[in-house]
């Protein structure tokens, strides 16, 4: 009796194994590609970091740079680097930057601009102008909404010559228009496009109509991007302890 249960046995396993061999169920298994100390990196896993190889790199140096890697990891560990307070924080911190990096950049791509002809023009006919501005600074954002008191300077500068945050300040002024108020460490600044004078190059430079739409894009989204950080701001839940 004993021998049929045995017989029987036998015939329930080798079906159990058929019904697999059926479904095509495949256990990857993979060899090592290194082996540092204890640590093994698999050829699978080899393969996943090939694609990180730099380009100026043959294969050889890229393996003995995962091998230094490896060995450097294992003697922090060695030294309870890992268990050290220094060490979460810094940890930490690279977590939230990258966390932080991933978002602005996803939310970059959600951001549509368009540049017109008309604004391509008027870019390039400021590049050859010079510009007359005056720099408004205030205390407080309510002196500078009013506005009250200032403290004046003015700048006369060619186009060009100015920042980018400028630059793109006084391309969407008209003459006599002011920016909005905005808060620096100096205080609340406001820009007045007080003049435009073309300059007296005696030639016209050729228009660069890509690198003129790139930057004025660039801007845009900037000023996008701002106004997306302030709603974040607006629809939070914010208390400071005074």
């Amino acid at each position: 009796m004993k021998y049929l249960y045995y017989i029987a046995g036998i015939l329930v396993l080798f079906s159990i194994l058929a019904v697999y061999g059926l479904q095509d169920t495949k256990v990857e298994i993979s060899k090592p590609a290194i082996v540092i100390n204890d640590r093994i990196i698999t050829e699978s896993e080899y393969k996943e970091l090939l694609p990180s190889k730099p380009y100026y790199m043959t294969e050889d140096q890229f393996s003995d740079s995962i091998i230094t890697k490896q060995l450097l990891i294992q003697e922090a560990v060695k030294q309870n680097i890992n268990k050290e307070e220094s060490f979460r924080t810094s940890v930490e911190n690279y977590y939230e930057q990258s966390l932080i990096k991933l978002l602005l950049d996803r939310q970059l791509t959600t951001l549509a601009v368009d540049v017109t002809q008309e604004e391509i023009e008027r870019y390039h006919s400021l590049s050859q102008s010079k510009i007359y501005v005056s720099k408004l600074r205030y205390q407080t954002m309510a002196e500078a909404v009013v506005p009250n008191n200032p403290i004046l300077q003015k700048i006369e500068s060619d186009f060009m010559d100015i920042s980018d945050d400028l630059k793109f300040i006084v391309f969407t002024l008209e003459k006599g228009q002011s920016s909005a108020p905005f808060v620096t460490n100096a205080g609340v600044i406001v820009y007045r496009l007080e003049d435009i004078k073309p300059l007296d190059t005696g030639q016209i430079s050729k228009i660069d109509v890509e690198k003129i739409s790139l930057f004025i894009q660039e801007k845009k989204k900037e000023v996008l991007m701002d106004e997306w950080s302030k709603k974040l701001k607006e629809n939070a839940e914010i208390w400071r302890q005074k």
